[in-house]
């Protein structure tokens, strides 16, 4: 028992010397005993004479050193805390930033993506993209998103929906409802398992005309004045791209000072309408600053930020010269007419 306790006291000492200290700094000696020493100093512990001992460790220990943590004081802390603040206030914009373009060139993968399902759903119709109702009707007329179409298939000679021509390449099984979703909105997946079964998008009650399952917009293909676009038509015209802003966006303000303003008349499908996903006939996406990316016309008489062309979501009116940027009226969720051969008008 009492070589035990010789033993417990020495590695006290030993220890203090030795087991948190810098050994590097120290050179045994070859002969020495370290258990004897141990219990030698153990005994000198015991007889109460603390300072015998340490003399007798000093020229074998003696150069270490002991190391003692220092804890953090609370204005260090709250310097760390502060400069973390900083640094995440610093990169959130710029994360933010690189997620919306992100988005966007998911957007526009879904843009390129269903304008190959448009060529190969030509390839079975003569050259044509879908135009589901005939052109029997002036006027613009269209009824988009009705509950009617959904499971029933739509009158070749009714009122004709744009949404029932976009569902037509689904339906066809050449693309997926997923891929009508623009990542920057809120939109999801229409809920359709079989896609086979329906003949339109699933609307928005109680909001007709809109529905949280369509990001985009296609050109109005029921004009009975004009050719149906197709695989035959001008490369350059816009005939698809991100929703139009005053149906689905809701803007009520006019187009010319809509496209004044600083929103410059873009969809609202992005951050801070910067612009929009166009999808052109020759198959190439592209994001535009503004929506005057039609085919070119005289421009909009003190509209400085023209670039010579059509507005895509505005129509001109029929039989009236007018300036083909911006445009002289917006559609809403049953008219849009186009004024011309030229002129685009993306719905809804």
């Amino acid at each position: 028992m009492k070589v035990r306790q010789e033993r417990h006291a020495g590695a006290q000492v030993f220890g203090k010397y030795g087991i948190q200290g810098n050994r590097s700094k120290t050179t045994l000696e070859p002969s020495l005993n370290v258990e004897a020493l141990i219990l030698k100093c153990s005994s000198i512990v015991l007889a109460s004479q603390m300072s015998s001992c340490e003399g007798l460790m000093q020229p074998y220990f003696g150069g270490l050193t002991v190391k003692r943590s220092k804890a953090f004081t609370l204005i260090e802390l709250l310097v760390v805390i502060a400069i973390i603040a900083l640094l995440i206030s610093i990169l959130l914009p710029s994360l933010s930033r690189a997620r919306e373009l992100s988005k966007r060139t998911v957007c526009a993968a879904n843009l390129r993506g269903i304008g190959q399902a448009m060529y190969i759903y030509a390839q079975d119709d003569p050259g044509v993209f879908p135009s589901i109702s005939a052109r029997v009707l002036d006027g613009g007329q269209m009824q988009n998103f009705l509950a009617l179409n959904r499971s029933n298939e739509p009158s070749t000679t009714g009122i004709p929906s744009v949404s029932v021509d976009m569902w037509a390449v689904i339906r066809a099984n050449n693309t997926t409802p997923k891929q009508f979703n623009c990542p920057s909105t809120t939109d999801v997946p229409d809920p359709a398992q079989d896609t086979t079964a329906y003949y339109d998008f699933q609307g928005d009650n109680p909001n007709p005309g809109h529905s949280q399952y369509l990001s985009y917009a296609y050109q109005y293909q029921h004009d009975p004045n004009r050719r149906i676009i197709g695989t035959s038509s001008e490369p350059t015209f816009p005939f698809m791209a991100d929703s139009n802003p005053y149906i689905k966006g809701q803007v009520t303000d006019t187009p010319l000072n809509d496209r004044k303003s600083a929103n410059r008349g873009n969809s609202k499908n992005h951050t801070n309408r910067e612009g929009e996903n166009v999808l052109y006939q020759d198959g190439h996406v592209s994001f535009e600053k503004g929506p005057d990316v039609g085919l070119s016309g005289r421009v909009q008489s003190g509209l400085t930020v023209s670039k010579g062309r059509d507005n895509i979501y505005t129509y001109v009116a029929p039989g009236i010269t007018q300036p083909v940027d911006p445009g002289v009226a917006a559609p809403n969720a049953t008219t849009a007419n186009p004024g011309s051969n030229s002129d685009a008008v993306l719905v809804p």
